[in-house]
């Protein structure tokens, strides 16, 4: 077949001066340019703190087990809590599956959520909770010492005031995250109760609203469980002052109620003493930190 540009070569076979010349190779580096992949832009979260996993069961189509956990920090200047799920069974990784911008008061509330749940220890809550009083520009309103948990000295002195008050038998302890726990069974009747000791922290729950849950300050002679009166007849003889202040649910149809006492100047432990008091079918339900009475 003949050439068809073969016009534009001349009888010796070289390209004549106005031929159209080949267009160059593209250089290697530019092709590696272009077959790169657009860079994600970079995540502006800054965490402060995250929870532990924790699984459970979720209903879809199905009972699922699921694992969760959140994180807490801030996200282009706003408190941020995101949170991550997976479901192990057939999902390797966790994802995201919600983020939301909080002020300083859901902020604080979810963080004291995560305290009664054990979700986040009580040495993670106070750096993250410093974090956002600073990103918040709060003004501290209280001047309470930093509580990081109670001493071996203040766990002894406690366990010797539950095991002093011969109104009580089976006891049973615990501590953890800043809280002391003694199980027990009233000496007649063997009628369950549970006693929480802890201090207060200066964003206190105990010191604002919470919805679901009616308080009142009352006197000692008007606590109605004649086991929980002892307990407090006992605190009024080792402390200088004792407040009580009784919680109720308003969502729960036995208005199930925890009776909190503010203790000044119990023996070996310094400062204010808080003290819950219950019987055990509800304190499963009661957040100390938080107060309030959501499903735990």
């Amino acid at each position: 077949m003949k050439n068809p540009f073969q016009f534009f070569y001349s009888s010796k076979g070289k390209p004549l001066p106005h031929a159209p010349q080949p267009l160059p190779e593209p250089a290697p580096e530019i092709e590696a340019h272009r077959s790169e992949q657009p860079e994600k832009p970079q995540d502006s979260f800054i965490e402060y703190c995250r929870s532990r996993i924790r699984g459970g069961i979720e209903r879809r189509e199905r009972n699922d087990i699921y694992e969760a956990y959140s994180v807490y920090g801030e996200d282009h200047g706003a408190l941020t809590c995101r949170y991550y799920h997976r479901y192990p069974e057939h999902e390797r990784s966790f994802d995201l599956s919600d983020s939301r911008a909080l002020g300083f008061e859901d902020f604080n509330k979810r963080l004291l959520a995560e305290l009664d749940k054990g979700g986040i220890s009580l040495h993670d809550y106070h750096a993250c909770i410093a974090r956002a009083e600073a990103l918040s520009s709060m003004d501290k309103t209280d001047d309470l010492p930093l509580f990081e948990g109670f001493s071996q000295g203040e766990v002894d002195a406690l366990r010797a005031f539950c095991d002093s008050m011969d109104i009580f038998s089976d006891r049973e302890y615990r501590t953890g995250e800043g809280i002391f726990r003694c199980s027990c069974l009233s000496a007649v009747g063997d009628e369950s109760l549970s006693l929480w000791f802890r201090k207060p922290l200066p964003h206190d729950a105990l010191r604002r609203e919470v919805s679901g849950v009616k308080r009142e300050s009352i006197y000692g002679y008007d606590i109605e469980n004649l086991w929980m009166l002892g307990v407090y007849n006992r605190l009024s003889e080792r402390c200088t002052a004792a407040r009580v202040t009784r919680l109720t649910s308003e969502w729960s149809l036995d208005h199930e109620s925890v009776c909190l006492i503010e203790a000044e100047g119990f023996p070996a432990v310094g400062g204010t003493l808080l003290i819950a008091i219950a019987d055990e079918a509800a304190f499963p339900r009661f957040g100390f930190y938080s107060l309030d009475f959501a499903n735990k």
